[in-house]
């Protein structure tokens, strides 16, 4: 019997409705989530207006920020809101290499290896750690790289890495306009983002892609051993 029966007053039968079911898609975090991805979409596409590319990216920057600590306080973190975030991560990080491949035509190359490094290394650690029964890749082994344990061991760590890195890209991308097309606000503030790009932002960014490296090649190697004892297995068989 599905339903619980109880006796009334009357005598009758008072059922009790079953538990309504969870509608994952429209959970606090997720809903940030799709306002973060309409935010990025509108970043790129007025990505030849600096200050509004400036505007929509920092909004979605922003809530890449609070939707983490939203789905802990409302207990409601979930396998998709995971996907969702590291999905909208990866685009918006491609979109903004694409993006400065074309305004930086000399270092075209430089950029499509950086994206080409991000998208294999986030894949290549999540599919590890997939086939480790692990749930989230910023779930780290004590047998990792020193640097990827400190990396993904501290949420302060994982977060100015991350921080000065998208900073990095973001000022080179305000640094590319020149006076003419953006009188009021990349020729103002290039004063202050030239040096804080170069001495502040650099160094993180430099240490975020020595990270992509080390994740891709220890995923490479848990891999390579999953498929070695899966055939050691199927020969003892």
């Amino acid at each position: 019997v599905s339903l619980l029966a109880r006796g009334g007053c009357g005598g009758k039968g008072e059922t009790m409705a079953p538990k309504k079911e969870e509608n994952v898609y429209l959970f606090i975090p997720n809903l940030i989530g799709y306002v973060r991805i309409i935010a990025g979409i509108l970043s790129f596409y007025f990505s030849r207006s600096c200050g509004l590319f400036w505007a929509f990216y920092f909004i979605s920057y922003f809530l890449d920020c609070i939707d983490g600590f939203a789905a802990r306080y409302f207990g409601q973190a979930t396998r998709f809101g995971q996907m969702l975030d590291m999905v909208t991560d990866r685009c918006c990080s491609a979109c903004l290499f694409l993006v400065l491949g074309s305004l930086y035509p000399s270092h075209e190359f430089t950029f499509n290896m950086l994206l080409a490094l991000d998208m294999a290394s986030h894949y290549a650690r999540v599919y590890s750690q997939l086939l480790g029964g692990v749930s989230s890749h910023k779930k780290v082994d004590e047998d990792e790289v020193w640097l990827l344990r400190i990396y993904y061991g501290s949420q302060k760590v994982l977060f100015a890495f991350c921080l000065l890195n998208e900073s990095f890209f973001v000022i080179l991308y305000v640094l590319a306009f020149s006076d003419a097309e953006s009188p009021e606000f990349a020729a103002k503030l290039r004063w202050l983002f030239a040096p804080l790009c170069w001495y502040v932002c650099a160094p993180g960014m430099a240490l975020k892609q020595v990270c992509n490296l080390l994740q891709l090649m220890s995923a490479c190697s848990r891999i390579a051993a999953f498929d070695v004892a899966a055939r050691s297995q199927g020969k003892a068989g």
